[in-house]
């Protein structure tokens, strides 16, 4: 039920409001000023009655604005939000200068028009943002030092790893010293895994993360997948099992970020499974795509944190402890690879009874 509201209710209404609202008259002189354009200005309403708006402008502003508000009058309506190609500022009655967003209303009373603009300090949000752009310029600075200075040393342990293994007076080197190695070795393969990934999060963030889908045979790529984490399976007592059509459809995909994206999910399933637990990789066509399930019977996640899963750094805890198996990146990453392919990727999880991420990837022609 509509009802006509005492114009007083207004005014007041208005006068407690926390944004700035103010009215000019045809002439553009300020003929409503509430508390909250107070506040934010400086001024009293007394004060800057029967002044023109051009007060409350930084002085650079005044010559066009006068005709800017008379060009809305004629042009734009009866509404429109102000600013919508520039930032908007404001000027305090301390000389301070400050931006703000606005909208402006024009309304016809007696055959002449009285503009009503209601308008918002956004200097601390502005603030938060540059403080937010300086943070994300740090931190592509350090991925830049991360992924220079920080890998040429972990490439040069790795090479230097591998020609005492596969050197020719390896033989000669003493068993618990090529263990001592091999170690070395799989350390620095970790910690160029971890750059990677460091710097993948932070391409994904950016956008920039690219993909250079080309038709792939998947078949080929999912043994290769398979294969690589075979040792870390056995090494947990995790059977690691490949349950796919005979025959595997070509995909339209980057190659190098697929292989990325299996070894990510599958190695994660493997790490949360206990010894004598089964990991399973399948995989059905779904219209103009192909699904693929990474299965495990593991521990699970429980319901409340699986809408964190896929962000960055986020750790499962069961129980108040959190269940450490790395960074926190491989989920952000293969949602990222995915959906990079045009594809969709879910997950599925029960407490004590296993997990499973599904995601699509497009077929290179259509079947059927």
């Amino acid at each position: 039920m509509n009802r006509t509201l005492d114009p007083a209710l207004f005014s007041g209404l208005l006068a407690i409001a926390t944004d700035a609202v103010i009215a000019v008259d045809h002439n553009q002189c300020i003929i409503f000023f509430n508390e909250g354009a107070e506040r934010i200005f400086g001024w009293s309403a007394a004060e800057v009655g029967g002044e023109y708006l051009e007060v409350l402008l930084p002085q650079r502003f005044r010559a066009a604005h006068r005709g800017h508000v008379h060009g809305f009058g004629e042009a734009h309506g009866r509404a429109r939000l102000m600013g919508e190609r520039q930032q908007i500022s404001g000027l305090r009655k301390s000389g301070e200068e400050f931006p703000a967003e606005a909208a402006i209303q024009r309304i016809e009373i007696d055959g002449r028009n009285i503009y009503a603009a209601v308008m918002r300090d956004i200097s601390a949000r502005q603030k938060a943002e540059d403080l937010l752009h300086q943070a994300i310029k740090a931190r592509d600075d350090m991925m830049g030092i991360v992924s220079h200075d920080l890998r040429n040393p972990a490439n040069a342990v790795k090479m230097l790893a591998r020609s005492i293994l596969e050197g020719p007076d390896s033989a000669q080197v003493p068993d618990n010293v090529l263990e001592r190695v091999v170690v070395m070795g799989q350390a620095a393969q970790q910690m160029d895994a971890l750059i990677q990934d460091l710097l993948d999060v932070t391409r994904l963030e950016a956008g920039r993360l690219v993909v250079a889908p080309r038709e792939v045979e998947i078949g080929a790529l999912l043994d290769r997948s398979i294969e690589a984490l075979r040792p870390l399976a056995e090494a947990g007592g995790v059977s690691l099992d490949r349950r796919l059509p005979q025959e595997l459809p070509t995909l339209q995909v980057d190659a190098d970020r697929v292989m990325q994206l299996f070894s990510n999910l599958i190695a994660n399933a493997i790490k949360f499974t206990p010894a004598g637990g089964h990991v399973a990789l399948t995989a059905r066509i779904a219209g103009t795509s192909m699904e693929f399930s990474v299965t495990d019977d593991g521990e699970g996640i429980p319901a409340a944190q699986l809408p964190y899963v896929f962000d960055r750094f986020f750790q499962v805890t069961h129980g108040g402890r959190a269940a450490r198996h790395g960074a926190g990146l491989g989920l952000p990453i293969a949602r990222g690879i995915v959906e990079a392919h045009g594809g969709q990727i879910s997950i599925e999880s029960t407490v004590g009874a296993g997990t499973c991420v599904s995601f699509f990837l497009p077929l290179a022609l259509p079947v059927g």
